[in-house]
Parts: structure tokens; C-alpha cells; sequence
């Protein structure tokens, strides 16, 4: 019996305190070649921002978003009701997920990524003046 690697279905959801928490949507993965030529990793130019939306719409599963108190379904027509901003940040957020960036998972507190390098600085001042510069 084989492992199954048809691409797996994300749930996309934010954090308590950003502005769109309360919203999830449930987002089919992307095949390799899908990635690579959405990245632009297989030569290409990778995907704009039309391509990439239009790739959420066909990817999207389900949400729990409601227009005017009733359901919004997840089809095309529906999506085009949603605020945009919110359909904007579920996609990045799938996008993230998909690309490994997760917010879940930050660096661990003993990362030194921005700390001062404990090496002894480079001056920056020219110790001797150039030939070749005109005085």
C-alpha cells in the first residue's frame, strides 16, 4: 500500500487580533508542477496577481462566509460579492502555507537574526588616499 500524494486540503485561518480572524477556508494544495510553475521555479515567469487569485477561486473547497447574514457559497459568481481585502488575505495566507511561511511557527527566541555579530566592526574610512582619484 502507497502513500497518497494527491495534493492535500489546507484550513486557512487567522490568528485572535488580526483583522479578518473569525474567517477559514478550506483550500486544496497545490501538485509540484503546479508550484513550480506558479513559483516560476520550472523557467517561467511564475504567476501575477490575476493568475494567482484565479487559482485560489478554482482551489477553494469551502469557507464560513456570510454575505447579508446568509451563507456565501464558494463558487465564482459568490466570491465576487466578498470584500476584497478578505478574499486578498485568505489567498496570501494559503499562499504562505503553501510556500511554508507560517505564522504558527515563528523563529524560536533564541534565533540571533538581528542581534549585534559579536565580530569587531570594519572601519569604513579610507585608511590612504587613492592615486587614481583627482585631488
Amino acid at each position: 500500500m502507497g502513500f497518497e500524494a494527491s495534493p492535500a486540503t489546507v484550513h486557512v485561518r487567522f490568528k485572535p487580533g488580526h483583522k479578518y480572524h473569525g474567517a477559514e477556508a478550506q483550500v486544496v494544495g497545490m501538485s509540484i508542477d503546479d508550484y513550480l510553475k506558479a513559483t516560476g521555479m520550472d523557467g517561467g515567469d511564475g504567476e501575477g496577481g490575476s493568475q494567482t487569485l484565479n487559482r485560489f477561486f478554482d482551489s477553494l473547497v469551502s469557507w464560513n462566509l456570510t454575505y447579508k447574514g446568509e451563507a456565501l457559497p464558494p463558487t465564482r459568481d459568490a466570491i465576487g460579492k466578498a470584500d476584497q481585502g478578505l478574499v486578498r488575505a485568505l489567498n496570501n495566507a494559503w499562499i504562505n502555507m503553501l510556500i511554508g511561511v507560517d505564522d504558527d511557527d515563528p523563529l524560536p527566541e533564541t534565533s540571533p537574526s538581528g542581534e549585534t555579530s559579536p565580530a569587531p566592526p570594519i572601519p569604513m574610512t579610507p585608511t590612504s588616499e587613492s592615486p587614481s582619484q583627482p585631488n
